[in-house]
C-alpha cells in the first residue's frame, strides 16, 4: 500500500530500479533478488518517513554480509541495519552467506566491487582469503567494516561490536562465583575462524586462573557454531565427565546445549552460561535451564555500524564506542532488548 505522495515512480528514482521492479516487491511478486527488494522496501519507507527531503541525495549503498543459519540474533541485526539505514540515506542490502566458509565470504566480497557498492559490513572470518579479499576491496576505494567480530588487517576501517576478551573474563567471574572451587567446566566453541570465539576463551581462561584456580577447564569443544553440532558435543561431554559443573558457549546454538541437558535429564545441574538474549535464550533463564547470558544489544551495534559507514563516505569524523556486554539473568528480564 502507498500512502500520501508516495509513488511508484518516486520509490523507483530513489531506488534506482524500475518502476517494474517496485510493483513486483510492492505486490510481492515473484522474481525479484533479495537485495533489490530490500532497497524497495527501504526507499518507500525512507520516502514515507522523510517526504521530499528522502530524494535530496543519492543513497548510499552498502552491503552487509552475514552468516546465514545463525539463529535469530544474527536475523534480527539484519532486520535492524535496514532499519537505520533509512534514517541515515542509504540503502543496507543484507545478504547471508554460508557460515564458517571463508572461500565463500571472500568471493561475496570481492563481488562488491563490480556491483556500485559503495561501503562493506561483514561478520568477519579471520583467514587469509577473506584478508586479501578486503585488502583487494580496499584497493578499490570501497571500505570494509568488521562487524561483530573482527580481524587485524590496515584495510579495515574499524569494527563494531563487544570488547570480547572482557566478555569472556565476565563470563569466568560469573562462573567462578557460582561454583565451588573443586568444579569441572568447559568451554563450547565454534571453531577457529571467528576471532570473537577465541578472545571470549581467552578471557574466561585468564579469570578462571587468576581468580578461580581450583576450577578445571576440561577443555574446548568444537560444536560448529550449531544446533546440531552443540548437541552432539555436550552429550559426549558429559557422558565423559558425568561430575561436569559449568559449560560457557563462546558461540550460538545454545538450544543444542539445552538439548543435551534434556536428553541427559541434567537441566538445572550444569551452570550454563552463553551469549545473546533471545526468545529462546530468555525463555531457558526463566526455566533454569541457563544461568547467565552476555548480552549485546543489537540495535545499537547496528546503528553504530550504519553511522560509521554513512560518516566515512561523507568525510565526516565518527569513532564508534565499544559496546558494552550486559549480564542478564531472569531476574532483570524486563526492559531489556531482545534479539
Amino acid at each position: 500500500m502507498l500512502s500520501g505522495k508516495t509513488t511508484i515512480a518516486k520509490i523507483a528514482s530513489f531506488a534506482g530500479v524500475g518502476t517494474a521492479t517496485v510493483d513486483r516487491v510492492l505486490n510481492d511478486r515473484p522474481h525479484v533478488r533479495d537485495e533489490m527488494r530490500q532497497r524497495v522496501i527501504q526507499a518507500k519507507l525512507a520516502i514515507e518517513s522523510r517526504g521530499e527531503q528522502a530524494t535530496f541525495k543519492k543513497p548510499h549503498r552498502i552491503r552487509v554480509l552475514l552468516p546465514e543459519g545463525a539463529g535469530p540474533a544474527t536475523e534480527f541485526l539484519s532486520a535492524a541495519l535496514q532499519e537505520y539505514g533509512r534514517f541515515e540515506n542509504a540503502f543496507v542490502e543484507c545478504v547471508f552467506t554460508k557460515k564458517l566458509d571463508p572461500a565463500v565470504l571472500a568471493r561475496k566480497l570481492r563481488a562488491c566491487a563490480r556491483q556500485g557498492i559503495n561501503a562493506v559490513a561483514f561478520q568477519a572470518l579471520d583467514e587469509p582469503r577473506v584478508h586479501d579479499a578486503v585488502d583487494e576491496l580496499a584497493e578499490f576505494r570501497i571500505p570494509c567494516l568488521a562487524l561483530m567480530s573482527n580481524f587485524e588487517s590496515d584495510s579495515l576501517i574499524g569494527f563494531v561490536g563487544l570488547d570480547n576478551r572482557s566478555a569472556g573474563r565476565t563470563a569466568g567471574l560469573l562462573m567462578g562465583r557460582s561454583l565451588h572451587q573443586n568444579a569441572k567446566v568447559a568451554i563450547l566453541s565454534g571453531g577457529g575462524l571467528y576471532r570473537v570465539h577465541e578472545e571470549r576463551e581467552m578471557g574466561f581462561r585468564a579469570l578462571i586462573r587468576s581468580e578461580s584456580p581450583n576450577i578445571e577447564i576440561v577443555g574446548t569443544l568444537n560444536g560448529g557454531d550449531d544446533i546440531r553440532g552443540n548437541h552432539e558435543a555436550v552429550i559426549k561431554l558429559i557422558k565423559e565427565q558425568p561430575d561436569l559443573a559449568g559449560i560457557y558457549n563462546v558461540g550460538g546454538g545454545n538450544e543444542g546445549v539445552i538439548r543435551a541437558f534434556s536428553d541427559l535429564d541434567a537441566k538445572g545441574e550444569i551452570v550454563f552460561i552463553g551469549h545473546n538474549l533471545t526468545r529462546k535464550t530468555k525463555a531457558y533463564l526463566l526455566e533454569g535451564s541457563m544461568d547467565f547470558v552476555i548480552h549485546l544489544n543489537i540495535r545499537n551495534a547496528a546503528e553504530q555500524a550504519v553511522r560509521h559507514l554513512i560518516a566515512y563516505l561523507d568525510d565526516r569524523p565518527f569513532k564508534p564506542v565499544r559496546l558494552p556486554a550486559e549480564i542478564i539473568t531472569r531476574e532483570n528480564l524486563n526492559g531489556v532488548s531482545i534479539s
